[in-house]
């Protein structure tokens, strides 16, 4: 991987998503833009993966079985306080909870508005 533990890396985003064809597709394009995208199928493995390496950007589904994304958000919050990474949810649907923080893209995903999105929160 191309970033160091425990720092986080202006171009890493970590994708988790349950599905594997909407996780794949989200990390090819992230990876054809230029950005150093990883996947993680579901959201324990997403929070072992960060406690070893702080990601820039957290590209989440919001539905998944067992740790959903609003639970990631918040476990991931714990870990790493004020410098917890931004959040992404992709979602097909309007989300109760638009006020935690985070930035939503709609599913279908429009991947010119996500990388949009991801450019935003990994420049610099």
């Amino acid at each position: 991987m191309m970033y160091a533990s425990g720092v986080a890396t202006a171009k890493w985003v970590l994708v988790v998503d349950d599905d594997e064809d909407n996780r794949d597709s989200v990390v090819e394009t992230l990876q054809d833009a230029g950005y150093t995208a990883t996947a993680a199928p579901e959201g324990t493995v997403a929070l072992r993966m960060m406690g070893e390496s702080t990601p820039a950007l957290v590209v989440s589904d919001l539905r998944m079985p067992g740790m959903d994304g609003r639970e990631l958000l918040t476990r991931t919050r714990q870990l790493f306080g004020a410098a917890a990474p931004p959040f992404v949810f992709l979602t097909g649907l309007v989300p109760e909870f638009a006020d935690v923080g985070a930035t939503f893209v709609s599913k279908p995903c429009d991947f010119d508005q996500l990388l949009g999105v991801v450019r935003h929160h990994c420049r610099g």
